[in-house]
């Protein structure tokens, strides 16, 4: 699907995108939960109390990122990537230095922020706004980064726990980000002009209308998209962080749970590079109405059929929409409103699913301390995905770009 001529041609921007991921995975839950039990333990900690410290920081780096994120409009792109690693690196120095409460609500707040939103925020707006003609053949190379990150980090921090304590694992991230990552990102972006048309712009002759940040907050259609682009992080967050409940309670034997997460790793990958190749061939409005179908099929197969093989298929149906919203959101947004102000925009959405993420562990708990059943709770999952994915068929059915002369 990528010719080696795409690649070679951008070749540097391409691997900085991937870095920029890759690097966002520090401040991701899947890296951030593999320290939680060593935290509790170090700062005597219950699980509830760390469940909302870390929900408590979330929901904070969400509402910092409106403001943060859109610099990246106003600042050199490679000024801006420069700042968001350094602020990394500085993160994970004062995690490696953890003493109390307050300090652990400032460590996540810190690594929330750097990490997940604006390491992975600068890296899709980056390749938005470089290419567009292979917009989504840029992205989803971009995001094969986080791919890797979930397939390697975990292992090699369980190997490094044998053999150092979890403190200083945060030394060799912050010395990774500093003397690797850093002066990478010097080089990658050395004669990056910024300001100037997109490398494939020329083959494009329709110039849309660059919204703001304001006008987009007062287009009803904004509004349609929403519950579909929070539609995945909410879900997959409270499927997730429940994993084991909902298997055990489903009567899912605990055996598939791994081979369901490889299921899982490896459709995602899979996702993002077909999505990326329809986006540039289809457009990315037009495929948006059909992303949430996999996930809403994945809920309907895991209520009605009791197979063995249902929660490996359930985790393969998410990840196809997951890898897919991964790459076509960004490209969305572009398409829709322009890319001179997608720093700003993209901010607000980032800003709205972090906040999600942070909101849907707690509602997912609330259920199942109500007692509610999995079954239940999937089942409320496929009303959501279904309503959302109407929205989208409504709204976009009639859409047609603003049109600059």
């Amino acid at each position: 699907m990528f010719n080696t001529h795409f690649i070679k041609s951008n070749f540097k921007y391409l691997l900085f995108g991937f870095l920029m991921t890759f690097c966002s995975s520090f401040g991701q839950t899947f890296f951030l939960g593999i320290f939680n039990p060593l935290i509790r333990e170090d700062l005597n900690l219950s699980h509830s109390e760390f469940g909302g410290i870390y929900s408590i920081a979330t929901l904070v780096s969400s509402l910092t990122i409106i403001w943060l994120g859109k610099k990246i409009d106003d600042f050199k792109l490679r000024n801006f990537a420069l700042f968001v690693c350094l602020s990394l690196f500085f993160s994970s120095v004062f995690m490696s230095q953890l003493s109390n409460y307050l300090h652990l609500i400032f460590a996540i707040f810190f690594l929330r922020l750097f990490g997940q939103g604006l390491m992975s925020h600068t890296s899709s707006t980056a390749m938005a706004k470089i290419f567009s003609k292979n917009r989504g053949k840029a992205l989803a190379i971009s995001w094969l980064g986080l791919s890797l990150g979930e397939g390697i980090l975990p292992g090699l921090v369980i190997y490094f726990l044998n053999v150092l304590l979890w403190k200083k694992i945060w030394l060799l991230i912050a010395s990774f980000l500093i003397l690797f990552v850093f002066p990478l990102i010097i080089f990658l972006l050395k004669n990056h002009k910024d300001n100037t048309v997109h490398l494939d712009e020329q083959k494009i002759n329709i110039k849309i209308k660059h919204w703001t940040r304001k006008e987009v907050l007062k287009d009803l259609k904004f509004y349609f998209l929403l519950p579909a682009v929070l539609c995945p992080p909410f879900l997959i967050t409270g499927i997730f962080i429940n994993q084991i409940y909902l298997f055990e309670n489903a009567n899912w034997s605990l055996n598939y749970l791994a081979i369901s997460f490889t299921a899982y790793a490896v459709f995602t990958i899979l996702s993002l590079q077909i999505s990326g190749y329809l986006i540039d061939k289809f457009s990315a409005v037009k495929i948006l109405p059909f992303y949430l179908i996999p996930m809403i099929f994945g809920f309907i197969i895991s209520i009605l059929f009791k197979s063995i093989l249902s929660p490996i298929i359930f985790f393969i149906f998410i990840a196809v929409t997951n890898g897919t919203a991964n790459v076509l959101m960004t490209s969305t947004w572009s398409e829709i409103y322009g890319t001179k102000n997608l720093g700003a925009i993209r901010s607000v959405t980032i800003s709205l699913m972090v906040f999600s993420t942070a909101l849907s562990p707690v509602l997912f708990g609330l259920l199942i301390d109500f007692g509610m059943t999995s079954l239940k709770i999937l089942l409320y999952m496929l009303i959501y995905a279904l309503f959302s994915n109407l929205l989208l068929i409504v709204k976009m059915r009639s859409y047609k770009p603003i049109i600059i002369a």
